[in-house]
């Protein structure tokens, strides 16, 4: 996760944990699907590849769940989108990988999951207070 991103997603963490607290949530929790591809050592990056897939790691899975009373939501975070001259916003650059894409499809098929891709934290949380009012 870039940096960015990872701020973003830091500060929608601390948001989710007002709610929580509010009742407005029931919890909420990020999968950790450690990227090894930054490890140096390659022998010690398969190692702990394998053991995160023997564990259940999954390619595209999202970066946050929240579970609300009647729903679980699940929400990939990525930088946010840049506002162009025209004033509209442009997600150009941001890349929703396959893998992504296909466990948001996956997903939706449920009853009571939602999937959803968010451009920072100001959107992650706009889409939660959808859902909790």
């Amino acid at each position: 996760m870039k940096n960015i991103e990872a701020n973003h997603q830091k500060m929608f963490i601390k948001y989710l944990e007002i709610q929580k607290q509010r009742g407005n949530i029931i919890e909420y929790f990020a999968p950790v699907n450690e990227n090894t591809s930054s490890f140096t050592n390659r022998a010690v990056a398969l190692k702990v590849e394998a053991k995160a897939k023997a564990m259940g790691k999954k390619a595209g899975a999202s970066d946050v769940v929240v579970i609300l009373k009647n729903k679980v939501l699940f929400i990939e975070m990525k930088r946010p989108a840049k506002r162009l001259k025209s004033g509209k916003l442009s997600t150009a650059g941001i890349i929703v990988s396959e893998y992504q894409k296909q466990f948001l499809e996956s997903i939706s098929k449920s009853e009571v999951c939602e999937g959803i891709v968010c451009y920072g934290f100001d959107e992650a949380r706009k889409y939660i207070e959808e859902k909790i009012w």
